[in-house]
Protein backbone atom coordinates (compact mmCIF):
# COMPACT_ATOMS: atom_id res chain seq x y z
CA UNK A 1 0.00 0.00 0.00
CA UNK A 2 1.12 3.65 -0.72
CA UNK A 3 2.88 5.12 2.39
CA UNK A 4 -0.23 6.76 3.70
CA UNK A 5 -2.69 9.58 2.76
CA UNK A 6 -1.12 13.04 3.22
CA UNK A 7 2.02 13.70 0.72
CA UNK A 8 2.89 17.44 2.46
CA UNK A 9 4.81 19.52 0.15
CA UNK A 10 7.95 21.98 1.26
CA UNK A 11 9.97 23.86 -1.02
CA UNK A 12 13.63 22.53 -0.85
CA UNK A 13 15.10 26.49 -0.58
CA UNK A 14 13.11 27.36 2.04
CA UNK A 15 15.34 25.87 5.10
CA UNK A 16 12.46 26.50 7.80
CA UNK A 17 9.82 25.37 5.93
CA UNK A 18 11.17 21.66 4.86
CA UNK A 19 12.36 21.43 8.27
CA UNK A 20 8.99 21.96 9.74
CA UNK A 21 7.26 20.01 6.98
CA UNK A 22 10.21 17.24 8.28
CA UNK A 23 9.33 16.82 11.55
CA UNK A 24 5.81 17.42 11.19
CA UNK A 25 3.49 13.99 11.51
CA UNK A 26 2.58 13.45 7.32
CA UNK A 27 2.75 10.43 5.71
CA UNK A 28 5.38 11.26 2.97
CA UNK A 29 7.39 15.08 2.75
CA UNK A 30 7.56 16.04 -1.16
CA UNK A 31 11.14 18.06 -1.03
CA UNK A 32 9.88 20.38 -4.17
CA UNK A 33 12.24 21.59 -6.47
CA UNK A 34 9.23 23.05 -9.36
CA UNK A 35 6.79 25.11 -9.15
CA UNK A 36 7.21 26.10 -5.17
CA UNK A 37 10.64 27.46 -6.15
CA UNK A 38 11.77 30.23 -8.71
CA UNK A 39 13.73 29.65 -11.38
CA UNK A 40 16.72 31.78 -10.04
CA UNK A 41 16.38 29.24 -7.08
CA UNK A 42 16.47 26.03 -8.80
CA UNK A 43 20.26 25.24 -8.11
CA UNK A 44 20.32 26.58 -4.74
CA UNK A 45 17.06 24.11 -3.96
CA UNK A 46 18.89 21.06 -5.50
CA UNK A 47 21.87 21.66 -3.56
CA UNK A 48 20.19 21.49 -0.40
CA UNK A 49 18.35 18.31 -0.63
CA UNK A 50 21.22 16.12 0.66
CA UNK A 51 21.34 18.00 4.00
CA UNK A 52 17.83 17.68 4.28
CA UNK A 53 17.38 14.01 3.62
CA UNK A 54 19.97 13.11 6.21
CA UNK A 55 17.58 15.07 8.92
CA UNK A 56 15.26 12.97 11.21
CA UNK A 57 11.87 12.27 10.04
CA UNK A 58 8.87 10.95 10.58
CA UNK A 59 7.50 9.21 7.15
CA UNK A 60 8.92 8.76 3.83
CA UNK A 61 10.38 11.40 1.50
CA UNK A 62 9.89 12.22 -2.14
CA UNK A 63 11.26 14.63 -4.13
CA UNK A 64 9.48 16.39 -6.75
CA UNK A 65 11.32 16.95 -9.81
CA UNK A 66 11.03 19.33 -12.78
CA UNK A 67 9.21 17.99 -15.96
CA UNK A 68 10.49 15.69 -18.37
CA UNK A 69 10.43 18.42 -21.12
CA UNK A 70 13.14 20.33 -18.99
CA UNK A 71 16.41 20.67 -18.93
CA UNK A 72 16.36 20.89 -15.26
CA UNK A 73 14.91 16.96 -14.74
CA UNK A 74 18.06 15.14 -14.94
CA UNK A 75 20.53 16.82 -12.49
CA UNK A 76 17.23 17.19 -10.19
CA UNK A 77 16.43 13.49 -10.37
CA UNK A 78 20.73 12.77 -9.68
CA UNK A 79 20.66 14.57 -6.85
CA UNK A 80 17.62 13.31 -5.35
CA UNK A 81 18.58 9.96 -5.86
CA UNK A 82 21.99 10.79 -4.14
CA UNK A 83 20.52 12.15 -1.16
CA UNK A 84 18.59 9.27 -0.51
CA UNK A 85 15.08 9.95 -1.21
CA UNK A 86 12.47 7.03 -1.28
CA UNK A 87 10.76 8.55 -3.94
CA UNK A 88 10.84 11.20 -7.30
CA UNK A 89 7.66 12.78 -8.01
CA UNK A 90 7.28 13.57 -11.72
CA UNK A 91 5.14 16.76 -12.63
CA UNK A 92 3.22 17.19 -15.79
CA UNK A 93 3.83 13.33 -17.09
CA UNK A 94 2.42 12.99 -20.40
CA UNK A 95 3.35 10.39 -22.51
CA UNK A 96 4.61 6.55 -22.16
CA UNK A 97 7.89 7.34 -23.70
CA UNK A 98 8.64 10.25 -21.22
CA UNK A 99 7.36 7.64 -18.06
CA UNK A 100 9.78 5.08 -19.77
CA UNK A 101 12.52 7.16 -20.17
CA UNK A 102 12.89 8.19 -16.63
CA UNK A 103 12.48 4.98 -15.38
CA UNK A 104 15.55 3.93 -17.09
CA UNK A 105 17.64 7.12 -15.58
CA UNK A 106 16.55 6.09 -12.93
CA UNK A 107 17.56 2.32 -13.03
CA UNK A 108 21.36 3.65 -13.68
CA UNK A 109 21.25 6.15 -11.09
CA UNK A 110 20.23 3.50 -8.39
CA UNK A 111 22.97 1.12 -9.90
CA UNK A 112 25.29 3.84 -9.77
CA UNK A 113 24.38 5.20 -5.84
CA UNK A 114 24.00 1.68 -5.30
CA UNK A 115 20.71 1.63 -4.10
CA UNK A 116 19.39 -0.82 -1.51
CA UNK A 117 16.04 -0.71 -3.10
CA UNK A 118 14.44 0.79 -6.39
CA UNK A 119 13.85 4.38 -6.36
CA UNK A 120 10.22 4.77 -6.58
CA UNK A 121 8.49 7.13 -9.11
CA UNK A 122 4.91 9.18 -7.92
CA UNK A 123 3.52 10.30 -11.87
CA UNK A 124 1.91 13.73 -11.28
CA UNK A 125 -1.01 13.92 -14.29
CA UNK A 126 -1.49 17.80 -14.69
CA UNK A 127 -2.73 18.26 -18.38
CA UNK A 128 -5.29 17.17 -20.58
CA UNK A 129 -2.62 14.91 -22.79
CA UNK A 130 -1.39 13.31 -19.47
CA UNK A 131 -5.05 12.42 -18.78
CA UNK A 132 -5.97 11.57 -22.55
CA UNK A 133 -2.58 8.90 -22.43
CA UNK A 134 -3.36 7.71 -18.84
CA UNK A 135 -4.74 4.27 -20.34
CA UNK A 136 -1.82 3.66 -22.81
CA UNK A 137 1.04 3.66 -20.13
CA UNK A 138 2.38 0.67 -19.54
CA UNK A 139 3.96 1.39 -15.82
CA UNK A 140 7.17 0.19 -14.46
CA UNK A 141 7.02 -1.98 -11.18
CA UNK A 142 8.28 1.61 -9.28
CA UNK A 143 5.23 3.38 -9.81
CA UNK A 144 2.86 2.30 -7.02
CA UNK A 145 0.29 4.74 -7.94
CA UNK A 146 -0.18 8.14 -9.44
CA UNK A 147 -1.17 11.64 -8.05
CA UNK A 148 -3.61 13.92 -9.73
CA UNK A 149 -2.30 17.77 -10.03
CA UNK A 150 -5.93 19.43 -9.98
CA UNK A 151 -4.80 22.96 -9.83
CA UNK A 152 -2.76 22.75 -13.06
CA UNK A 153 -5.22 20.60 -14.82
CA UNK A 154 -7.61 23.24 -14.43
CA UNK A 155 -5.35 26.02 -15.82
CA UNK A 156 -4.05 23.85 -18.80
CA UNK A 157 -8.01 23.33 -19.90
CA UNK A 158 -8.90 26.77 -18.80
CA UNK A 159 -11.30 25.99 -15.87
CA UNK A 160 -12.98 28.66 -14.06
CA UNK A 161 -15.98 28.24 -11.05
CA UNK A 162 -18.66 25.50 -11.41
CA UNK A 163 -18.44 24.32 -14.55
CA UNK A 164 -14.57 23.91 -13.68
CA UNK A 165 -15.28 21.95 -11.00
CA UNK A 166 -17.59 19.73 -12.59
CA UNK A 167 -14.86 19.08 -15.49
CA UNK A 168 -12.14 18.71 -12.68
CA UNK A 169 -14.52 15.91 -11.07
CA UNK A 170 -14.66 14.27 -14.14
CA UNK A 171 -11.15 13.77 -13.87
CA UNK A 172 -10.81 12.26 -10.83
CA UNK A 173 -13.09 9.62 -11.88
CA UNK A 174 -10.86 8.86 -15.18
CA UNK A 175 -7.35 8.80 -12.86
CA UNK A 176 -9.34 6.24 -10.22
CA UNK A 177 -10.44 4.17 -13.13
CA UNK A 178 -7.37 4.39 -15.05
CA UNK A 179 -5.19 3.63 -12.09
CA UNK A 180 -7.30 0.59 -11.13
CA UNK A 181 -7.35 -0.78 -14.71
CA UNK A 182 -3.55 -0.53 -14.61
CA UNK A 183 -3.03 -2.53 -11.80
CA UNK A 184 -2.33 0.23 -9.18
CA UNK A 185 -3.09 1.31 -5.86
CA UNK A 186 -5.56 4.38 -5.08
CA UNK A 187 -4.36 7.52 -6.61
CA UNK A 188 -3.58 10.78 -4.91
CA UNK A 189 -5.77 13.15 -5.01
CA UNK A 190 -4.75 17.09 -5.34
CA UNK A 191 -4.43 19.99 -2.99
CA UNK A 192 -6.92 21.94 -1.37
CA UNK A 193 -5.78 26.18 -1.84
CA UNK A 194 -7.33 27.09 1.09
CA UNK A 195 -4.81 26.36 3.79
CA UNK A 196 -6.46 27.46 6.75
CA UNK A 197 -10.08 26.32 5.98
CA UNK A 198 -9.80 22.70 7.83
CA UNK A 199 -13.75 22.38 6.59
CA UNK A 200 -13.28 22.40 2.95
CA UNK A 201 -10.01 20.37 3.11
CA UNK A 202 -11.57 18.05 5.23
CA UNK A 203 -14.73 17.86 2.79
CA UNK A 204 -12.28 17.98 -0.26
CA UNK A 205 -10.58 14.40 1.38
CA UNK A 206 -13.36 12.69 2.61
CA UNK A 207 -14.88 13.53 -1.55
CA UNK A 208 -11.92 12.05 -2.75
CA UNK A 209 -11.90 8.99 -0.32
CA UNK A 210 -15.05 8.26 -1.39
CA UNK A 211 -14.03 8.30 -5.11
CA UNK A 212 -11.37 5.71 -4.10
CA UNK A 213 -8.30 7.86 -4.04
CA UNK A 214 -5.88 6.81 -1.22
CA UNK A 215 -4.42 10.02 0.12
CA UNK A 216 -4.11 13.65 -0.88
CA UNK A 217 -1.72 16.01 -1.40
CA UNK A 218 -1.42 18.96 1.21
CA UNK A 219 0.28 22.74 0.96
CA UNK A 220 0.19 23.14 4.99
CA UNK A 221 1.14 21.23 8.07
CA UNK A 222 -2.51 22.65 9.10
CA UNK A 223 -3.66 20.18 6.25
CA UNK A 224 -2.20 17.19 7.91
CA UNK A 225 -4.40 16.26 10.59
CA UNK A 226 -7.91 16.73 8.70
CA UNK A 227 -7.04 14.65 5.85
CA UNK A 228 -5.32 11.94 7.90
CA UNK A 229 -8.52 11.60 9.61
CA UNK A 230 -10.73 11.76 6.38
CA UNK A 231 -9.07 8.95 5.33
CA UNK A 232 -9.08 6.67 8.42
CA UNK A 233 -11.92 4.56 8.92
CA UNK A 234 -15.03 5.41 11.42
CA UNK A 235 -15.29 3.29 14.61
CA UNK A 236 -18.64 2.12 13.57
CA UNK A 237 -16.76 1.58 9.30
CA UNK A 238 -13.92 -0.85 11.57
CA UNK A 239 -16.52 -2.61 13.75
CA UNK A 240 -18.96 -3.08 10.57
CA UNK A 241 -16.18 -4.65 8.51
CA UNK A 242 -15.03 -6.54 11.88
CA UNK A 243 -18.11 -8.42 11.68
CA UNK A 244 -18.40 -8.83 8.27
CA UNK A 245 -15.23 -10.72 8.22
CA UNK A 246 -16.49 -12.78 11.82
CA UNK A 247 -19.79 -13.70 10.27
CA UNK A 248 -18.49 -14.46 6.87
CA UNK A 249 -15.21 -16.74 7.92
CA UNK A 250 -18.18 -18.85 9.77
CA UNK A 251 -20.81 -18.75 6.55
CA UNK A 252 -17.82 -19.91 4.22
CA UNK A 253 -16.72 -22.32 6.48
CA UNK A 254 -20.66 -23.55 6.16
CA UNK A 255 -20.47 -23.77 2.17
CA UNK A 256 -22.38 -20.03 2.05
CA UNK A 257 -21.13 -16.98 0.41
CA UNK A 258 -24.24 -14.67 0.90
CA UNK A 259 -25.32 -13.45 4.11
CA UNK A 260 -26.76 -10.72 5.62
CA UNK A 261 -24.75 -8.42 8.31
CA UNK A 262 -26.41 -5.51 9.95
CA UNK A 263 -29.51 -6.47 7.65
CA UNK A 264 -26.86 -5.59 4.32
CA UNK A 265 -26.22 -8.41 1.82
CA UNK A 266 -22.92 -9.48 1.44
CA UNK A 267 -20.97 -11.33 -0.41
CA UNK A 268 -17.59 -11.31 -1.68
CA UNK A 269 -17.08 -8.00 -3.18
CA UNK A 270 -17.92 -6.95 0.19
CA UNK A 271 -15.86 -8.91 1.73
CA UNK A 272 -13.49 -7.49 -0.18
CA UNK A 273 -14.17 -4.22 0.81
CA UNK A 274 -14.62 -4.98 4.79
CA UNK A 275 -10.70 -6.14 4.18
CA UNK A 276 -9.88 -2.53 2.31
CA UNK A 277 -11.12 -1.14 5.48
CA UNK A 278 -9.66 -3.08 7.80
CA UNK A 279 -6.26 -2.54 5.97
CA UNK A 280 -6.44 1.28 6.30
CA UNK A 281 -7.45 1.06 10.35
Amino acid sequence: MTEGPVWLFAPANAARKARGALASNADVVVLDLEDAVAISEKAAARAALAELAALPRNGALFVRVNAASTPLCLADMQAAVAAGADGIMLPKTETAAEAAAVCWALTQLDTAHARPAPTRLMPLIETARGLANLDRIDWDARVRCVAFGSVDYAADLGLTGAIGDEAVADAQYAIVRASRAAGLEGPIDGVTLEVRNTEVCTRDAERARALGFSGKLAIHPAQIDPIQAAFRPTADESAWAAEVLEAFSAAEAAGTAAILVRGRLVDYPVLNQAKQILARC
